[in-house]
């Protein structure tokens, strides 16, 4: 028997660990067309197929196969059933279906006004997520979910789901039932222009802080007022006397704006500004910034790295002093594991000046994490530079 994980992200990665830590059966990967192998936010199936030295197929060498189990866990095709010589293809689509086949299940119900979506582990067959259902998983969607928060409740409930039905598939035991067309619906591609959002302030606070939580999404994009990327919203007891989408009144850090009936106080996003300020060594707008604005140190940018991360690796001392003050995490580390220290040994062995890495370990930093190679700082340092390592060696 073989195992077919196709997808990517996290839910993926996670099975496939289970899968090799469980099952008895051959198990393959076949990985999206957007494969980069660099984990984000989500972990790459490409990057940990390989380091955990799982084959990769094309999706065509699949078809070739007869006692196959194929599993779609975000895949970025539409699986034909023809084309394979097994029946046994699934699928993990993030919705209660038969609600919401297609895309964008992580905005549009949101948008929607709902109250409840969920996870469904299906049969594929030739339609859209049409397939016959095997399990669901309901999630309540709190008034404070955003597109991100959710989808984040999607990986995290999918993965459970997939977990506890992934033996029962491989012995077979498993009963399914067909969709009813009751509540059924579909969105495809045309139904949200990610490529030109803009948020409508010409109707309710309330369905504007809708549009506001469903496009909220820091990895890929932010919410704007004018250009302005907003971080967080509040709808006031104050009703609306001016146009709606009008200005109302305006400081450092917050814009309230008119709509049809109350106004909504936006919170003006400061992170790309934190970020900057650690790079450049700003520590003039650095303390400001923390001095005036409601900044949580740990979030991350795209790539993984928090602000420390960013002062460590820059060289930026005095920034990274006043993080440290802050309490920032001196132990804090990227998508793969890479912690503070690691950074600020790469700009040590740039600039030989140790007075950042001594800073760190003074705060507290771990010498003896592990990253996702399972190396420490010591491990790295021993292979690149001896005079520095014998210095580390020190400080443990």
């Amino acid at each position: 028997m073989k195992l077919i994980i196709a997808g990517k992200n996290s839910i993926a990665v996670d099975v496939l660990k289970y899968a090799i830590d469980n099952l008895d059966v051959q198990i393959f990967v076949v990985l999206n067309r957007t494969e980069d192998f660099k984990n984000t936010f989500q972990k790459s199936l490409g990057f940990y197929a390989k380091l955990w030295a799982i084959p990769i197929l094309k999706l065509q060498d699949v078809y070739k196969y007869e006692e196959v189990i194929f599993i779609s866990l975000e895949f970025d095709r539409i699986i034909n059933p023809d084309l394979f010589k097994t029946n046994q293809l699934f699928n993990i689509h993030f919705s209660l279906l038969p609600a919401y086949k297609g895309m964008y299940t992580s905005a549009l119900p949101i948008l929607h006004g709902k109250d409840k979506t969920g996870v469904t582990f299906h049969e594929i067959d030739a339609g859209i997520d049409t397939g016959n259902i095997i399990a669901q998983k309901e999630i309540k969607i709190e008034k404070a979910d955003t597109a991100r928060s959710l989808y984040i409740k999607y990986i995290e409930r999918g993965t459970e789901l997939v977990i506890k039905m992934i033996t029962s598939l491989v012995q077979n035991k498993y009963n399914s039932y067909r969709q009813p067309y009751e509540e059924s619906t579909y969105y495809g591609k045309k139904s949200i222009d990610y490529s030109n959002l803009q948020i409508n302030y010409r109707q309710t606070a309330e369905q504007v802080v809708r549009e506001l939580r469903a496009f909220s999404f820091r990895e890929y994009q932010l919410p704007k007022f004018q250009n302005v990327q907003i971080g967080a919203w509040q709808i006031t007891v104050e009703r609306s006397i001016l146009k709606p989408g009008t200005i109302v009144k305006e400081g450092d850090n917050k814009i309230q704006v008119a709509t049809i009936d109350y106004d909504i106080v936006l919170s003006i996003d400061f992170y790309e500004n934190l970020w900057s300020c650690c790079k450049e060594n700003n520590y003039l707008s650095l303390e400001r910034l923390l001095n005036t604005q409601n900044i949580n140190l740990e979030t991350k940018t795209k790539e993984g790295w928090t602000a420390l991360i960013i002062a460590a690796y820059n060289g930026a001392y005095e920034c990274l002093e006043i993080l440290i003050n802050y309490g920032a995490d001196v132990n804090a580390s990227n998508y793969n594991y890479t912690t503070v220290l690691m950074y600020a040994k790469t700009n040590c062995l740039i600039t030989n000046n140790k007075r950042i890495l001594n800073k760190l370990i003074d705060a507290g930093a771990n010498l003896n994490v592990k990253d996702v190679f399972g190396k420490t700082l010591l491990d790295w340092v021993k292979e690149e530079d001896k005079l520095l390592y014998d210095f580390l060696k020190s400080k443990v």
